[in-house]
């Protein structure tokens, strides 16, 4: 336990992904319904490494076509690149920049479909750096896990104009996808998105290494790393007998180690295959580099990956990074106001792959504990999930896990036509772009019925229900009358989520699960039963993302809601089977933990985020003896003696 605490603690613990807190967009950056005067075709690249430092020199050949009649000048994005020349269908051009943006005045003038190529000479040198991003170099030794000498991209959200000039923006897929040739020592190898073509050996102790991506591709998914890899490839086999090749780019010291930390990567490619379809693209690849400061990013077939992933065998990461050639490579989010649909759409990918790998209970978890994370980034700051504020791009609680519950509630909406209506969804958009209301308009018409009520509160509008749910039931007759009143009760959101909700009822004779639809802030039901409810369970599933407090009868509520401006904590002395009750006096993050006698902490039974109300919780079996019970919640810490007796 010890050493791998020394690990970690020297690696640090990579965020999720590779994606970075960014700043606010100038002018430079639009949204898809701006004005694009022409469409990238094609990228083809030709890229110098010296791999002696941090620098490059390249050949951007873009090819476009006009969208309009009388285009004379387009713009291109560069950022911190000297551009030494530009010719356009082989005629040297004028050009100008301000800011990141790159204006080429075009030698003679396109009409609407006409084609042209911008050939654009550029160069660049940084310097070397804790926290890179676009263009990164590391020599050999920089630290001591820096083992040999690396250089890759990463560019989510706009960083692809630092390290070749382009039109950096996701709603422009170049639709004939892009090539490279990238020459390096020969010493180095070379990986990229797409198929390797070919290596030439040049007369100089270089080597050339062709690469070629044939499916349309934005600008932040395009990628090559180069570095003394060692490489291996395994084979996904579909049930439709298709084989996808997922190679594998690691230094050589991590060879024996990644066949092991890489075996589930099938695995989760057949699971994503029975979800989605069938995988998108020819082939599948990860690079593990270091230094990365990041945790993954889904370049398109070939993702980028933190070493550390690969040693201590992340493979709910990997995962999560697969998933995203479905749903962020080839349906990707118009701009990043809809960043949710890649994210969401992914980690509710990898929270299945923990229900295939280790079992419904364990997904129920990861939702919880993702639910939790949520609770704590909007009680920082609360907003909408679409349009985010762009420092909140990829806000782990937002983007990722909120994102991910509604692709849940989704799917509890209709589960007989979820998967259909993503189906419809990929067919619809596949190596396109799309944005919400595209999600919206075809699961409007799979599901056969109108959600704008669903994205207006979930995805346009901020915060979650808080729920108060109180139950009785009576005699009636010969048979017992169950009622059930659920109070919603959340500020600074909308006051009423009219997501249907379910309550399981507990009877002697059997279980019963009841749906109840929600049309106003105050829902009052009534249930005729065969025998007396002992107890209820709301959203017993966990479909709903949402805090909630059940409370027995009109009587105790009265009696709580006296209860709810101090916190308190109630259980018998001594008692056998450990049961706590306890009030939260304010909705925050609650901390139950129990000590023995000398001070040690026992164990932690409970930590999450719960609302203001009476709660209650069951221990697991302890050993007989003194202990003291510690709630911690926003408002105060409260120790409580406990005697425990066998």
């Amino acid at each position: 336990m010890i050493a791998i605490f020394m690990i970690l603690a020297q690696w640090g613990l990579p965020q999720h992904e590779g994606k970075y807190i960014c700043s606010m967009p100038g002018p430079d950056k639009v949204f898809a319904e701006s004005l694009h005067s022409y469409n990238v075709l094609k990228y083809d690249l030709t890229v110098d490494l010296p791999m002696t430092s941090r620098s490059l020199q390249g050949l951007n050949r873009v090819k476009c076509r006009s969208m309009i009649d009388g285009l004379n000048m387009i713009l291109f994005h560069s950022r911190t690149l000297l551009i030494d020349s530009v010719r356009v269908d082989g005629i040297t051009a004028t050009y100008s920049s301000a800011g990141e943006t790159l204006f080429v005045n075009l030698p003679q003038t396109y009409n609407t479909g006409d084609s042209f190529r911008v050939d654009i000479n550029y160069h660049g040198s940084w310097s070397i750096t804790s926290g890179q991003t676009g263009f990164v170099y590391y020599p050999k030794n920089w630290n001591s896990n820096v083992l040999h000498t690396i250089a890759y991209t990463i560019a989510e959200p706009w960083d692809a104009r630092t390290w070749m000039p382009c039109y950096d923006e996701p709603f422009d897929k170049a639709d004939q996808g892009c090539t490279y040739a990238i020459t390096v020592p020969d010493s180095f190898i070379v990986c990229a998105n797409g198929e390797l073509i070919s290596v030439t050996n040049n007369p100089d102790s270089t080597k050339t290494f062709n690469w070629r991506e044939n499916y349309p591709v934005t600008t932040y998914l395009m990628h090559f790393g180069a570095s003394r890899f060692a490489q291996w490839s395994a084979w996904y086999h579909s049930p439709a007998g298709d084989s996808v090749e997922i190679r594998h780019f690691i230094w050589l010291q991590d060879s024996a180690l990644s066949v092991n930390s890489f075996q589930y990567m099938p695995l989760a490619m057949a699971l994503f295959d029975s979800m989605y379809g069938a995988y998108p693209f020819d082939r599948y690849g990860q690079d593990a580099v270091y230094p990365y400061i990041w945790g993954g990013m889904e370049h398109q077939e070939q993702t980028t990956i933190h070493r550390s992933w690969l040693l201590y065998q992340y493979e709910n990461g990997m995962a999560h990074e697969l998933s995203h050639q479905w749903w962020g490579d080839m349906v990707t989010c118009v701009d990043f106001r809809d960043i949710w649909l890649n994210e969401g759409f992914a980690t509710y990918s990898d929270a299945n792959y923990n229900w295939l790998r280790y079992g419904y209970s364990e997904f129920l978890n990861t939702m919880q504990s993702r639910a939790n994370d949520y609770f704590n980034d909007d009680a920082y700051w609360r907003h909408p999930l679409y349009d985010p504020p762009v420092s909140e791009l990829f806000n782990w609680g937002y983007s990722y896990c909120k994102g991910s519950w509604v692709v849940h509630m989704l799917r509890y909406l209709n589960q007989a036509n979820f998967f259909s209506g993503l189906a419809a969804y990929r067919d619809s958009f596949e190596y396109g772009v799309a944005s919400t209301e595209d999600l919206k308009r075809i699961l409007n018409q799979v599901y056969n019925t109108d959600l704008t009520w669903f994205f207006d509160e979930w995805v346009y509008d901020q915060g979650y229900p808080e729920y108060d749910v109180y139950w009785y039931c009576v005699p009636s007759g010969g048979n017992y009358l169950a009622q059930v009143k659920i109070k919603q009760t959340q500020t600074n959101a909308p006051p009423v989520f009219h997501m249907p909700v379910q309550v399981l009822m507990h009877m002697g004779t059997g279980d019963t699960l009841v749906n109840i639809p929600i049309i106003s802030a105050v829902q009052y039901v009534e249930f005729t039963v065969s025998d007396s409810v002992n107890s209820i369970e709301f959203d017993p599933d966990l479909w709903i993302l949402k805090l909630s407090s059940i409370f027995y009868g009109i009587e105790e509520y009265a009696d709580t809601k006296h209860d709810i401006d101090a916190d308190k904590i109630y259980f018998a002395n001594p008692m056998r089977n450990p049961h706590l009750e306890y009030v939260v006096g304010k909705t925050g993050p609650v901390k139950i933990a129990v000590y023995d006698i000398s001070g040690r902490l026992f164990g932690t039974i409970y930590q999450g985020v719960q609302k203001a109300g009476r709660h209650s919780i069951d221990f697991p079996s302890i050993p007989a003896g003194v202990y003291f019970c510690r709630l911690e919640t926003p408002l105060r810490v409260i120790t409580k003696k406990l005697v425990v007796v066998h």
